[in-house]
């Protein structure tokens, strides 16, 4: 598969996530078009998730996905049991799972903004696809830790979920599970995904941090930054 490809597939997945007032029309119907041709397995979840009345729809979104939502569009949700007590916040398994989230963002020079979790999904997405576009700061397989390990467990959870609130986003779950599916088929030559030492142990170790990267940088505005790699 074309890069191009799939990095709309994830830049439009990603736009969609977003509050429906948050969203950019223009980009939506442009990358849509783009899918239609490019990408079919995944542009048909997205049209069936378009023709649902609650994918434009801002009380649907709130309901669901924001106000203390029943599904919430944090991934590491879904993975791990919320702790029972104050002192098992710092040592729970989602927490570590954020802290190496943030290690694999810093490696390739981005940051979460402080406003945003590092296992918000409309992040997590973004990442994916400037991640993509800049591979050449990868040696290691670390990319492909990430989505095997830390994102594509999580989305079959998700869906459940949204499924069971019969949510049309459930559809668009679907449509970033096929192209999550092509990204890992698309590496399945490449060099195996980057594990520890220490991990057999159950240790929490440091994710290596390229140089030279530029550090530091939002994903929301990189966003900005990468405007002439979208269709």
């Amino acid at each position: 598969m074309c890069t191009a490809d799939l990095t709309a597939s994830y830049q439009l997945i990603s736009e969609l996530l977003l509050n429906p007032q948050e969203r950019d029309p223009a980009l939506v119907k442009r990358l849509h078009r783009f899918l239609e041709e490019a990408n079919e397995d995944v542009e048909r979840w997205i049209a069936k998730f378009l023709a649902t009345p609650g994918s434009t729809s801002r009380d649907e979104y709130v309901q669901t996905l924001e106000l203390s939502p029943p599904c919430p569009l944090y991934l590491g949700s879904y993975l791990f049991d919320e702790p029972t007590t104050c002192n098992g916040v710092g040592t729970s398994g989602r927490n570590a799972y954020m802290l190496e989230l943030a290690g694999i963002y810093g490696h390739f020079g981005f940051d979460i903004t402080a406003r945003e979790l590092p296992d918000y999904l409309p992040a997590i997405v973004d990442f994916l696809w400037i991640s993509l576009e800049n591979q050449d700061r990868d040696g290691i397989g670390l990319r492909r830790r990430f989505v095997e390990q830390y994102v594509f467990p999580g989305l079959k959870p998700l869906k459940a979920a949204l499924q069971k609130y019969k949510s049309p986003y459930a559809l668009l779950v679907s449509a970033l599970q096929s192209a999550v599916e092509q990204d890992l088929s698309r590496m399945a030559d490449d060099a195996p995904a980057w594990k520890p030492a220490e991990e057999a142990s159950g240790t929490r170790v440091s994710l290596p941090v390229l140089s030279g990267t530029g550090g530091d940088v939002p994903i929301r505005e990189t966003l900005a930054s990468h405007g002439e790699v979208r269709p």
